[in-house]
């Protein structure tokens, strides 16, 4: 299992750099598709400084776990029965779920370490590489036209995942509609995906349930002779199941 594990993880890796490297590009990288979005303004200060608190939060939670595990400690606790060993006791920093010797980790380490490295290969690349100055167009989604309606879209960015995973996972299939040359309708791109997790376990329990409510929905037109024999039956059945319980 360790090799195929390692290969999932390898890919999911490169799945997430690629579409990382991809959401970056589509979103700072992309021209305006409206007159709204090409006149847009930064927001106020306030607004960047809350949001600068919520990422210096998440830093520090990446950077200082244990203090975080250690104040959910009461919330795991009430929902699981369980919690975690008291992290704040340990040395520097470090955090450890089992035992130190199977499983432990530093974020202040990994912190230090990306530091570091980030700045040290920065130092490399501005004192050996060339001064240069470069200029090249910029970058226009891979298309020549100046029209936004030509670049990355979501589905632009969804197309190559789907046509390698979708076929398998979702049964994905795509239709092309072009018209004929000096037809002046649009050209159309029809894409069916099923969820086979919803075709294979909800639609069942949805058409029993659906069964089921259309077969109880009778019950409301009954006369009040037919609601008293139901109650007496019900209670008849209640009583049966508390003295077989008993």
């Amino acid at each position: 299992m360790v090799p195929a594990v390692g290969g999932l993880l390898a890919l999911s890796a490169a799945l997430a750099a690629a579409c990382f490297v991809k959401v970056f590009g589509v979103t700072f990288l992309g021209r305006p598709r409206t007159p709204v979005a090409d006149h847009a303004q930064e927001v106020d200060r306030f607004s960047v400084a809350a949001m600068y608190v919520l990422a210096a939060f998440c830093l520090l939670a990446g950077i200082l776990p244990g203090f975080v595990i250690d104040s959910l400690a009461p919330v795991t606790l009430s929902l699981v029965g369980g919690k975690m060993p008291v992290q704040a006791s340990e040395p520097w920093l470090s955090i450890v779920p089992i035992a130190e010797s199977r499983s432990s980790y530093n974020g202040l380490l990994v912190f230090l370490f990306t530091v570091f490295s980030a700045s040290f290969t920065a130092y490399l690349v501005h004192r050996f590489a060339s001064r240069a100055l470069r200029r090249a167009p910029a970058w226009d989604c891979g298309f020549p036209l100046a029209d936004p309606a030509t670049q990355y879209s979501a589905d632009s960015f969804a197309q190559p995942i789907r046509r390698v995973f979708g076929t398998l996972a979702f049964r994905a299939r795509e239709r092309v509609d072009m018209p004929a040359p000096g037809d002046l309708r649009p050209a159309r791109l029809v894409v069916k995906t099923h969820d086979l997790i919803w075709d294979r376990l909800y639609m069942p329990i949805v058409g029993a349930v659906g069964f089921a409510a259309e077969k109880l929905n009778h019950l409301q037109f009954l006369t009040i002779r037919r609601y008293l024999g139901l109650v007496f039956l019900a209670l008849v059945v209640l009583l049966l199941v508390l003295a077989l319980w008993s």
